[in-house]
């Protein structure tokens, strides 16, 4: 057998940069991976809420049946506040669903450019979508509630959550 008596052909630092080149590689792999995994997971969340919309929306509750005569509010009776209540209740988990939809639409469209722009500069991102990332984070940001948020412990704790001056307490850097 031969004996390894010094640096070699190549030198001695080029195994050395390259384990640490495929060593990073891997990392980003593994990284793109992950997020491509809560992707696919996001958009089967809202293919189920869009369904139950559908489904909302199909049936014989359907808001402009409703609203269009389909019921009338006689038929029930005069002075029921059982029947009113009941419309409101429907209003808002047709509200809160259709919030839901666009709030996951949005999501998934933040985590594909996210997927999109893995391991690139955010000076290499074209200013459009630059533009659109921004817009997303702004949306959600408006739109956070931390009393709906299992993981905050109190208002701002959660991550990006608004802080005392409307930026981000922790988290990323939108």
């Amino acid at each position: 057998m031969a004996a390894e008596n010094g640096p070699g052909l190549f030198g001695t630092d080029l195994s050395a940069g390259l384990a640490d080149s495929i060593r990073k590689q891997a990392d980003a792999q593994a990284k793109a991976a992950a997020l491509r995994i809560e992707y696919d997971s996001l958009k089967d969340y809202k293919k189920l809420v869009d369904g139950l919309l559908t489904s909302l929306e199909e049936s014989p509750a359907e808001h402009g049946k409703l609203s269009h005569g389909t019921l009338p509010a006689g038929v029930l009776g005069t002075g029921f506040p059982e029947a009113d209540a009941l419309f409101k209740s429907y209003n808002t988990v047709h509200a809160e669903l259709q919030k839901l939809s666009k709030g996951l639409a949005d999501q998934i469209e933040a985590l594909g450019i996210a997927i999109l722009t893995a391991g690139k500069d955010f000076g290499q991102v074209d200013d459009d979508t630059k533009r659109r990332m921004l817009a997303i984070a702004k949306e959600a940001r408006e739109n956070y509630r931390a009393e709906r948020d299992p993981y905050a412990k109190k208002k701002g704790d959660a991550p990006n959550s608004p802080g005392a001056h409307g930026g981000a307490t922790n988290g990323g850097v939108i």
